[in-house]
């Protein structure tokens, strides 16, 4: 199913103990940016889907983007760990809210890189987080890039 025209889209990076965040936003000028939004510490899985779902209606978004975390193109037991808590997840969520996954092969590696060279600092607990928000918006931004978000449509 092809994306619709949306205003606003939200970016998950799944992980075990956080999950990244990533906005989108389309402007006005025929394009759309995409910007980290930081991370949610997962507590429970339940806690989570429930946050999300509240982020998700306060945020207005028309769209969610799930990162799966594939290996060389296969599945692992992470791919089977985060569909399973997108399918909860999209249970959680207003129909009128469609919920897309899209493959991350190598966000977070690529996350972690892009900081070095920016020479912020990603080690110690307070800014692992760092690392999940940028990964959720290398996602985002490879979704938005394919399908060419921009006001107007498609």
């Amino acid at each position: 199913m092809a994306p619709r025209n949306w205003e606003r889209i939200l970016g998950l990076d799944v992980g075990d103990r956080r999950i990244g965040l990533a906005f989108c936003s389309t402007l006005g000028v025929g394009s759309s940016m995409v910007v980290p939004a930081g991370f949610l510490e997962v507590r429970s899985q339940e806690q989570a889907v429930k946050d999300l779902a509240e982020l998700a209606e306060e945020e207005g978004v028309g769209a969610v983007v799930v990162g799966m975390p594939y290996i060389n193109g296969m599945e692992n037991r992470q791919t089977v760990k985060v569909r399973a808590f997108a399918e909860v997840l999209r249970a959680a969520l207003p129909e009128r809210i469609e919920m897309f996954s899209w493959d991350e092969s190598y966000s977070s590696a690529s996350a972690q890189s892009m900081l070095v060279d920016a020479e912020l600092k990603h080690s110690g607990k307070a800014k692992r987080g760092r690392v999940d928000a940028v990964a959720a918006s290398l996602i985002l931004q490879s979704f938005v890039d394919a399908h060419k978000v921009v006001p107007g449509g498609l």
